[in-house]
Formats: C-alpha cells, structure tokens, sequence
C-alpha cells in the first residue's frame, strides 16, 4: 500500500504544479502586449519527505533579465529623453525663422531694409521710398523680437515642464518604496516596479541594482540614494536667472523632509529633467545672447551712422535716435515711424544746407558690408546649426532607445510561440498525472472487490 500511496502522492502533486504552469502560461498569453510585463517562468523542482511523501512543486517567477541590458536601457531612455526635449525646443526656436526660402529671418529682413535704404538713397525726395524704407528696418527689428520671443517662451515653458517633471519624478520614487515593501512576495509587484523604473528613466538618468527578493534600489549616476526599501528622496526646483535642483531625503511616514543637497545640477544630465536643466541654464541663455548680441551690434552702427545724418535744409546731424530700445526690445523710433518724412537721410557735409542727395540713406545701406551685419547671418546660421545638431542627437538616442528595448522585449517579454508550446506540454504532462491517478483509482477498487 505505501508504494500506492507514494504514487498518488506524486501524481497528485505532479497535477498540481501543471496546473499552476498552465495558469502562469496563460497569464503570459494574455499580456503578451503589455508593457513592462515580464514573462512568468515555471521552475519544477523535487518536494520530497523521505519515507513519507515524494513529488513535485513548481515556483511560479519573473522572467531574469540580463542586468547589463537592463541597465543600457535606462540609459539610453535617459539620453533619448534630454536630447528630445532640447531638440524640440530648439526646434521651435529655428521655426520662428521661417522655412527656407520663406525670407522670414532676422537677417533676410536686415537684408531687406539695408536694399530698401539703397533705393531710398536713389530716390531722396520721394516719401513712400522712405515710408517703404522704414517700414522693413522695423519688420527687422520685429523679426529680432520675434525669435528673441520665441527663446523667452522656451525658457518659460522649460520652467513649467521642469515642475511638472520633477513632481512627476518624486511620485514615482515614492511608489517604488512603497512597491518595495510587497514585491518579494509579488510578481505582479515586479512589473510595477519595472514600469516605474523604465518611466523614471526618461525623466533622470539613473542606476539600479536588484535584490535577489525582488527590491530595488535606485540612485543617481554619482550613487546618491533616491529609493530603496528603507525610504525615498525628493527632487526640488529652485527658479530664477540659472533653474537648480536640490534633493531631499522624506519620511516615510509624516512626508517631512530633509535637505540633502542644494545644488544637484552636476549630478542630473540625462533624462527630461537633465535636458530640461540644461536648455533653460545653458541652451537658450546662449542662443539669446548670440540674437540679442547681433541685434545691439546692428542698432550701433545704425544710430551712429544716423547720428551724422541731418533733415533737409538742416545745417547741423540729427539728435533723434533711429533705432530706441523699451524692455529690451528694439524698434524704429515712434516719431519717424509715424511720420516718414522726419527720417533724415541729408548729410550736411554733402553740400549747402544739408542738400537731399541721400548720401545718408547711403551710408545707412553700406552697414550691410560692415561686421555686425555678419554677424547677423552667422547668427542665424548659429541657430540652424544648434538645431541640426540637436535634432540628429536625439533621432540617434531615440533608435538606439528603440533597439535596446526590442532586445529586452525579445529576452524578458512574450514570444506566443514558446508558450504555445509551453501551453501543450504542461496540458500533457497534466494528463499524463491525471491518467495515473485514474490508475491508482483502478487499483484500489481492485484491491476493495478482492477484500
């Protein structure tokens, strides 16, 4: 009898660990399209007490992933992520220079007003040459403010994306903690802290090791602790002229916190947050200085040039500034904006009582050879460039993104193939239990009608 009872026994529990590896393979099935689910593994192994019970168990667990894969993964999300934001934003920035072709540039509109002042310089006397003349040195100076525009609104939408992202970032550190606390004895856990983690990843750059129970613990790349099982930090923003990011330890359970650092800029690069930190401290600022730069350079030579320049019948240059600034923006002088006919384009020196030869429109056009007009167009070539480089920078992080996570799909996920051919052998190897517990069942009635 006790060799009949040790076959039952064995068949029983053999029924048992199929079932769980059907019911772990049909979980697989079903969430083949699921992110961040990794495959459940049966792992049989012999569960035996000697000269009481022998059979068979089966621990039900997270696909293993490869730890450096792993770990290039998130770094390749956090580079995809800074250097798409900065790709976007200086983007946005290129396009408030119009297409190619469309003549919507600073420079193009510089280019244009020094043509207008040239035929100006040709037809003195006439005011719509001068009304045309002024019009477009102003439209190149609304060009200036547009781009610089364009640049402020970056910076500011910098800004509220950062708080948004931050915020972002610290409730994901929170829920690892917490899901630390669960995940040794949950798989279900284990994909939430991995969905956690690869989302974190394209706001920070960070490092994660892995317990062999399931918890994490995730830092910075310098090391510095951001959650563990034991508690979680949180990231802060400080705004102003240079954005800073601090980060402080919370208690677990009042949510207090404690400074840990005030200035974790140098630690942060990668990530959304890292580009976000890095276009609103050094992108933009220098992106603005290199517009503002040409635009000052530009209205220099203007009203020094126009400084010389006198009204007809006037013996003596002009006290009017062409070219005024108000809050850091530049534009036409209102009064001859308004009224054309007080543009002075008379030199005094040209003949008696400043006669209207526009020798001074003249010498406003030839500003067109000087330097600072050069550095006009090289700023915007500057910009295209930043752009450009910004642009191909993040289709590059993006794929090899792309491809390091189709590796980790292919070696942590779903193939439907394998666990149709898992699904059949499990229900096989089910029957084949069930067929010998129906043996057994046969024999003791055997041995019931014998007694």
């Amino acid at each position: 009898m006790g060799g009949i009872n040790s076959a039952l026994s064995t068949a029983v529990s053999g029924l048992l660990a199929q079932q769980q590896a059907i019911a772990a393979t049909s979980e697989n099935i079903a969430n083949v399209n699921t992110p961040n689910f990794a495959r459940r593994e049966a792992n049989f192994f012999t569960d035996a007490i000697p000269g009481q019970f022998a059979g068979v168990n089966v621990e039900i667990a997270r696909a293993g992933v490869n730890r450096f894969l792993q770990s290039a993964g998130y770094n390749s999300a956090a580079d995809a992520g800074s250097s798409s934001v900065v790709a976007e934003a200086l983007g946005r920035v290129e396009a408030s220079l119009g297409a190619p072709g469309d003549n919507l540039s600073f420079a193009n509109k510089l280019d244009e007003a020094f043509a207008a002042f040239a035929q100006l310089s040709a037809t003195p006397n006439s005011i719509a040459a001068k009304s045309v003349a002024i019009g477009a040195l102003d439209a190149a100076f609304g060009a200036f403010s547009r781009t610089l525009e364009a640049i402020d609104n970056e910076t500011i939408g910098a800004d509220t994306r950062l708080e948004t992202q931050i915020a972002r970032a610290n409730t994901l550190l929170e829920d690892i903690f917490n899901l630390n606390q669960i995940v040794s004895d949950s798989n279900g856990a284990g994909d939430e802290i991995d969905a956690r983690l690869s989302e974190l990843a394209t706001l920070v750059d960070i490092n994660v090791t892995r317990g062999d129970d399931g918890r994490v613990t995730v830092a910075l790349s310098n090391g510095q602790l951001l959650a563990n099982a034991g508690g979680y930090s949180a990231i802060g923003f400080t705004g102003g002229a240079s954005a800073t990011l601090s980060l402080s330890s919370v208690a677990p359970d009042s949510g207090a916190q404690t400074q840990i650092s005030a200035n974790i800029n140098t630690i942060i690069s990668g990530g959304e947050i890292g580009g976000l930190l890095a276009l609103r401290n050094t992108e933009l600022p220098a992106l603005r200085q290199i517009v503002d730069g040409a635009a000052r350079g530009v209205v220099t030579d203007l009203n020094a040039a126009y400084a010389a320049n006198a009204s007809v019948g006037a013996t003596s240059p002009t006290t009017t500034p062409l070219i005024v600034e108000a809050g850091g923006v530049f534009s036409v002088n209102a009064a001859i904006l308004t009224d054309p006919d007080q543009l002075a384009i008379a030199r005094p020196s040209s003949g008696p009582g400043g006669a209207n030869d526009g020798s001074g429109a003249a010498a406003i056009a030839a500003i067109a050879n000087n330097p600072a007009a050069q550095t006009v167009v090289t700023a915007v070539t500057q910009i295209g460039a930043a752009s450009g480089v910004a642009s191909e920078r993040a289709a590059t992080a993006q794929a090899f993104s792309s491809d390091v996570e189709t590796r980790l799909l292919n070696e942590g996920g779903v193939n439907l193939d394998q666990e149709l051919s898992n699904l059949i052998l499990y229900q096989r190897a089910y029957n084949a239990n069930a067929r010998v517990i129906a043996a057994v069942d046969e024999l003791y009635q055997s041995l019931l009608n014998i007694l």
